[in-house]
């Protein structure tokens, strides 16, 4: 016996009915303060201003390096005893204008017209003139930073770093200036560190803040997507309907 297939569908719909309506699915928009677009993006030019001065201070830090670890080789015991008197003077002299250098390179760093090697940056300033950072869609507590707490700059110049006394007349005095040279270096090393955590919390913020504006045009693009995909539900089901005879 001769058998002939027909070219059909092979189907049974039961799940949808033509004209029906999909419900169950709602996108919520982001519209809370906290999730506004504006506000975080606020937030991402401030956290972007803040690792800006971060840079700054970085770059000072570079320069008052570079010069003390300059000083330090000149300052040496050794070199003390095996300097004429004459010598020493011309090398002390040297160290004086390397030293005066630094104080001047400390009083050109700013940021926005704000000095930031003049202790006005320091947590033991009053409270009142602490300089904070907004790095959330709102300027609630947990959503600000404290620059002076974090960055803790002191006034930086040759006197407070202790380098008044250093001195190469004698080897004594040329061992108490290797001392003070390697004590401010230390300090500068440790200011570098605080700032370069600063900026790592920065960075894990700013990637949160961009991940929460990829939420949020999700969300505003996904009823969009949805209307698609009941557009295409509808017009399945009438192709579907259309066939249900042959099934």
């Amino acid at each position: 016996m001769n058998q002939k297939t027909l070219a059909g569908l092979a189907c049974k719909i039961e799940d949808i009915e033509s004209g029906s309506e999909v419900f169950g699915l709602e996108f919520e928009k982001f519209a809370n303060r906290e999730t506004d677009p504006k506000n975080l993006d606020q937030a991402i030019h401030n956290v972007l201003l803040g690792m800006e001065l971060i840079s700054v201070v970085k770059n000072a830090y570079d320069e008052i390096e570079t010069i003390l670890s300059q000083v330090k080789h000149w300052d040496s015991p050794g070199l003390a005893s095996n300097l004429e008197n004459s010598q020493k003077s011309s090398l002390e002299a040297r160290i004086s204008l390397k030293l005066r250098e630094l104080d001047q390179v400390a009083g050109t760093f700013n940021h926005k017209g704000q000095n930031l090697l003049d202790g006005s940056i320091s947590a033991s300033v009053g409270t009142d003139s602490h300089s904070y950072l907004v790095v959330g869609a709102n300027g609630s507590p947990e959503n600000r930073i404290n620059l002076n707490t974090s960055l803790n700059i002191p006034a930086i110049t040759s006197k407070t770093l202790g380098l008044g006394a250093v001195s190469i007349s004698s080897p004594q005095k040329g061992l108490k200036g290797l001392m003070l040279l390697e004590n401010a270096l230390a300090i500068i090393s440790r200011l570098k560190q605080r700032s370069e955590a600063l900026r790592t919390y920065l960075q894990e913020i700013k990637r949160h803040l961009a991940t929460a504006i990829e939420n949020h045009h999700a969300a505003n693009s996904a009823p969009d997507s949805y209307g698609q995909a009941r557009e295409f539900l509808r017009a399945a089901n009438d192709f579907l309907k259309k066939n249900q005879d042959q099934c």
